[in-house]
Protein backbone atom coordinates (compact mmCIF):
# COMPACT_ATOMS: atom_id res chain seq x y z
CA UNK A 1 0.00 0.00 0.00
CA UNK A 2 1.24 3.45 -0.85
CA UNK A 3 2.28 5.49 2.19
CA UNK A 4 0.30 8.42 0.76
CA UNK A 5 -2.84 6.77 2.15
CA UNK A 6 -1.73 7.05 5.77
CA UNK A 7 1.05 9.62 6.04
CA UNK A 8 -1.42 12.19 7.40
CA UNK A 9 -2.08 9.95 10.42
CA UNK A 10 0.37 10.05 13.32
CA UNK A 11 -1.09 7.33 15.52
CA UNK A 12 -0.26 3.76 14.49
CA UNK A 13 -3.68 2.56 15.66
CA UNK A 14 -5.37 5.09 13.40
CA UNK A 15 -3.15 4.03 10.50
CA UNK A 16 -4.11 0.38 10.95
CA UNK A 17 -7.80 1.26 11.23
CA UNK A 18 -7.61 3.32 8.05
CA UNK A 19 -5.80 0.50 6.20
CA UNK A 20 -8.59 -1.88 7.20
CA UNK A 21 -11.15 0.66 6.03
CA UNK A 22 -9.46 0.82 2.63
CA UNK A 23 -9.26 -2.96 2.42
CA UNK A 24 -12.97 -3.20 3.17
CA UNK A 25 -13.65 -0.81 0.29
CA UNK A 26 -11.37 -2.59 -2.18
CA UNK A 27 -14.27 -3.29 -4.58
CA UNK A 28 -14.92 0.41 -5.03
CA UNK A 29 -11.24 1.18 -5.52
CA UNK A 30 -10.91 -1.65 -8.06
CA UNK A 31 -13.93 -0.35 -9.99
CA UNK A 32 -12.45 3.14 -10.05
CA UNK A 33 -9.20 1.67 -11.34
CA UNK A 34 -11.13 -0.12 -14.10
CA UNK A 35 -12.79 3.16 -15.11
CA UNK A 36 -9.42 4.90 -15.27
CA UNK A 37 -8.05 2.07 -17.42
CA UNK A 38 -11.04 2.42 -19.74
CA UNK A 39 -10.36 6.14 -20.06
CA UNK A 40 -6.73 5.43 -20.86
CA UNK A 41 -7.74 2.87 -23.50
CA UNK A 42 -10.10 5.42 -25.08
CA UNK A 43 -7.29 7.95 -25.05
CA UNK A 44 -5.01 5.49 -26.83
CA UNK A 45 -7.64 4.78 -29.48
CA UNK A 46 -8.10 8.51 -30.08
CA UNK A 47 -4.36 9.05 -30.15
CA UNK A 48 -3.89 6.41 -32.87
CA UNK A 49 -6.48 7.97 -35.16
CA UNK A 50 -5.01 9.37 -38.38
CA UNK A 51 -6.98 12.60 -37.94
CA UNK A 52 -4.84 13.70 -34.98
CA UNK A 53 -2.05 14.57 -37.38
CA UNK A 54 -4.30 17.08 -39.15
CA UNK A 55 -4.06 19.38 -36.14
CA UNK A 56 -1.32 22.01 -36.73
CA UNK A 57 -0.53 22.07 -33.02
CA UNK A 58 -0.24 18.27 -32.85
CA UNK A 59 2.89 18.39 -30.66
CA UNK A 60 1.17 20.48 -27.97
CA UNK A 61 -1.85 18.18 -28.04
CA UNK A 62 0.43 15.14 -27.76
CA UNK A 63 2.18 16.69 -24.75
CA UNK A 64 -1.21 17.25 -23.13
CA UNK A 65 -2.22 13.65 -23.81
CA UNK A 66 1.05 12.39 -22.30
CA UNK A 67 0.47 14.45 -19.16
CA UNK A 68 -3.10 13.20 -18.84
CA UNK A 69 -1.98 9.60 -19.31
CA UNK A 70 0.73 10.09 -16.65
CA UNK A 71 -1.90 11.40 -14.23
CA UNK A 72 -4.25 8.47 -14.91
CA UNK A 73 -1.42 6.02 -14.26
CA UNK A 74 -0.40 7.82 -11.08
CA UNK A 75 -3.94 7.54 -9.72
CA UNK A 76 -4.13 3.88 -10.75
CA UNK A 77 -0.90 3.24 -8.88
CA UNK A 78 -2.27 4.56 -5.60
CA UNK A 79 -5.53 2.64 -6.07
CA UNK A 80 -3.64 -0.64 -6.16
CA UNK A 81 -3.45 -1.43 -2.47
CA UNK A 82 -1.20 -4.48 -2.87
CA UNK A 83 1.83 -2.54 -4.11
CA UNK A 84 4.46 -1.52 -1.66
CA UNK A 85 5.98 1.91 -2.03
CA UNK A 86 9.60 1.81 -3.14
Amino acid sequence: MQADWTHHLKDSTEKERFKKYLANNRTILERLSEILKQWEDELTAEELSETVYENPSWAAKQADINGYRRCLRHIQKILTLDHKEK
